[in-house]
């Protein structure tokens, strides 16, 4: 049966004059039983798009997102309102099939806001078992919309995740993932001798990878790589970031990284409210959880 699930995305969120202010993360509606074994999701969502968009922030792998994610898609990432559509196909592998259609409400990606020039998704998912201890999900997304000025916007995108789970274990002792991102965007150019517009088409990628090992139940470490494109001016950056994490409970955990990132130009973009070709941070999160929480993806 059809079920409600609402939650707040950023908690509390401040601002200069001492004031906090709340926003929604997700409200919608599920309908689990449609005809020929379909499924629907309306209202505001994060977009099944990809390996990490439909995951919130404080559950990723790692405490940031990878900035191939950041760069194509934002801070937040899609975040939309509108439908989605799911379908499994009756066959002897499993074979996940996904269509949506939202307004297009992203600022870096997709700026239109309006279904009249929707956004428009689409996922193929499946998921193989190798063995008795290892379970391989293999996916690949597209997007197409309109930006804000009314320029084409494309992504393509490709995912991988392996699992290797000992027999009576209850956790992952190794996971490697990674995912790739391809962007076609129109943009409107002005000559700087002419003052004349001209449109142009912008091909950019991206991707990351990451490997991860839990010996302990209550510890595990990791190391991500990350190389990216920007969407719009040329260039590009990479990122390396080991980071550890320690788990009192499954209602509890502290994680520490360091990250290490290079750019080709130092005007390209701002990191932390400053612009630099090298930029190394460290970071520090702990999270916990109230009450009842849904089950993790793979």
């Amino acid at each position: 049966m059809p079920f409600v699930a609402a939650e707040s995305r950023r908690g509390a969120e401040g601002d200069p004059r001492g004031e906090l202010g709340l926003s929604l993360a997700e409200a919608n509606l599920t309908l689990l039983t449609l005809p020929f074994g379909t499924q629907a999701k309306l209202g505001q969502m994060r977009n099944r798009f990809g390996l990490l968009n439909q995951i919130h922030s404080h559950d990723r792998p790692q405490i940031d997102s990878p900035n191939v994610l950041v760069r194509f898609l934002g801070e937040e990432g899609l975040v939309e309102r509108g439908a989605e559509l799911t379908w499994v196909a009756p066959l002897p592998f499993f074979l996940e099939a996904l269509a949506g259609v939202f307004n297009g409400d992203n600022e870096t990606a997709f700026g239109r806001g309006s279904l009249r020039s929707a956004l428009v998704t689409g996922r193929l998912r499946t998921f193989v078992e190798l063995g008795d201890t290892g379970a391989l999900q293999l996916g690949a997304s597209v997007a197409r919309g309109e930006t804000g000025d009314a320029q084409r916007s494309l992504l393509a995108g490709w995912e991988a995740k392996y699992k290797l789970t000992p027999e009576t274990w209850r956790h992952a002792l190794l996971t490697l993932a990674g995912e790739a991102l391809y962007s076609v965007r129109d943009v409107e150019v002005t000559d700087e001798t002419t003052f004349a517009g001209e449109e142009r088409t912008r091909r950019r990628f991206g991707w990351y990878a990451y490997a991860e090992i839990q010996p302990f139940q209550r510890w595990l470490g990791g190391l991500r790589y990350d190389w990216t494109e920007f969407p719009v001016l040329r260039g590009h950056e990479w990122a390396v970031q080991p980071y550890l994490a320690f788990m009192p409970s499954e209602f509890l955990r502290f994680r520490l990284a360091y990250k290490h990132s290079e750019r080709d130009k130092r005007d390209c973009c701002s990191a932390n409210d400053a612009t630099a070709r090298i930029v190394d941070e460290l970071l520090f999160q702990a999270s916990f959880i109230l009450g009842a929480h849904p089950a993790h993806p793979f």
